[in-house]
């Protein structure tokens, strides 16, 4: 280690808390604060707090302790091998980070390049000084103290404390100290790339799979409406106009899949704006069960809508409640076999602040391994029929609406899905699902 002392002086801090807590005072027993320093920094770098915030208040804490007037850390760009300023603090720091040093420029170039630590007490006379600093901060460098910052065998920085206070050198204690918080440091920036790094690929990872599920979605519905077009196609030749309906049929019904898939991956995709207005529940129900009936009655499938009272005038987002209602009217008759029934019942306790959409179905019921990932994107039991988005959809406008979506489910017996809501949703037309 090239480091050479000079003479010392003590200029000790008063006791502190935390890092977080502010500057430190000059206190008469240096050796209790810098151990509660090392053990304040310590804990600090390993919360959960911003860490580049933390870091900002450690080297000022440091520098406090040390009597230097500055201080500051540089990383190493690893595309580059140059440096720059992470973090600094004192005199000239916001015009100092905005100085690059080339790969092995300055001391601190020279600490990063051999990892070991130095003290220079004679700045201006040390060839090795990178002058641009000076001249850009405005601050003469007389001496400076830099330990690099090291992670198993890897230097990804330095941590520099410059001009002693009060004309004094830095000495060896100072060293010892600085060395001991620079491996917490190191470890600290070590941790966050390797959360950064994870982040990233849970995100690739995600987009992945949505990717995936989307385009298995969309094949299906291309599926569907190539072979309601060939349909068409074949039967226009020959006039027979039944068939072309039919073919026709698949292709519109393929057609609102795709568009429903467009608007279910928009909500999932983004904040979705809630715009509630007096609402009669009841006429929003039968509207439903009644766009339903048709489709349901080609499997003989009955559906029965029982009104609430207290509900003609509730205050919520009309739009999206029918939406939401639909997915699962849809999904209630999706699950019944042939002369099944759904049931959807709209219920308002007396004096309640909250309103109910049930919707019950007989039909096989949910399967236990499948209800852990009942309201996970593009999971579905319905295969080509289904996209694996109206569950997640439906519940992620409930819960912007200030609701809550449950069911409850028997296999053989068939599903129950229950919406509450509040009665009274608030007017503001900012409300936004987070």
């Amino acid at each position: 280690m090239g480091a050479s002392p000079g003479k010392s002086q003590a200029d000790a801090p008063a006791p502190a808390a935390a890092p977080a807590e502010g500057r430190y005072e000059p206190g008469p027993d240096r050796t209790r604060d810098e151990f509660r320093a090392v053990l304040a920094v310590s804990r600090a770098l390993a919360g959960k707090l911003d860490l580049d915030r933390v870091l900002a208040v450690t080297v000022t804490t440091l520098a406090d302790i040390v009597g230097a007037e500055g201080s500051s850390i540089l990383l190493i760009d690893p595309q580059t091998g140059g440096m720059s300023f992470h973090v600094a603090a004192g005199p000239g720091a916001d015009a100092a980070r905005a100085v690059p040093l080339p790969p092995g420029a300055g001391v601190c170039g020279h600490v990063a390049r051999t990892g070991e630590s130095l003290i220079v007490n004679d700045a201006q006379n040390d060839a090795r000084l990178y002058r641009a600093v000076d001249a850009s901060s405005g601050v003469t460098t007389r001496n400076l103290l830099c330990v690099p910052l090291i992670c198993g065998r890897r230097v990804r920085g330095v941590l520099e404390f410059i001009n002693k206070r009060r004309g004094a050198d830095f000495d060896a204690r100072d060293l010892r100290l600085a060395e001991a918080v620079a491996a917490q440091i190191a470890l600290a920036l070590e941790n966050a790339r390797l959360h950064a790094d994870i982040v990233v690929k849970e995100r690739m990872a995600a987009v992945g799979q949505t990717v995936s599920g989307l385009a298995h979605c969309v094949k299906n519905i291309l599926n569907g409406i190539r072979s309601g077009s060939a349909v068409v196609d074949r039967h226009l030749k020959a006039e027979d106009m039944t068939e072309v309906r039919r073919g026709w049929q698949t292709v519109r019904r393929n057609n609102d899949m795709l568009s429903n898939l467009v608007l279910d991956m928009l909500s999932l995709a983004r904040d979705t704006k809630f715009h509630p207005f007096p609402t009669d529940v009841n006429d929003l129900a039968d509207q439903i069960c009644q766009l339903m009936s048709e489709r349901a009655a080609q499997r003989g499938i009955r559906i029965t809508c029982t009104p609430g009272h207290g509900v003609d005038e509730v205050m919520t987002d009309p739009t999206q409640l029918y939406r939401c209602l639909l997915n699962l009217v849809s999904n209630a008759v999706d699950a019944c076999g042939e002369d099944g029934r759904v049931r959807v019942r709209v219920c308002r306790a007396d004096g309640k602040e909250r309103f109910t959409l049930s919707v019950t179905d007989d039909g096989e019921g949910i399967a236990p391994e499948h209800r852990q990932r009942l309201f996970a994107e593009f999971f579905t039991t319905k295969g080509s029929r289904g996209t694996g988005l109206g569950l997640p959809v439906t519940a992620k406008l409930v819960a912007g609406m200030g609701g809550r979506l449950t069911f409850h489910s028997v296999v053989g017996r068939g599903t129950r899905f229950v919406v509450a809501l509040p009665a009274q949703a608030a007017p503001a037309t900012e409300k936004e699902t987070s």
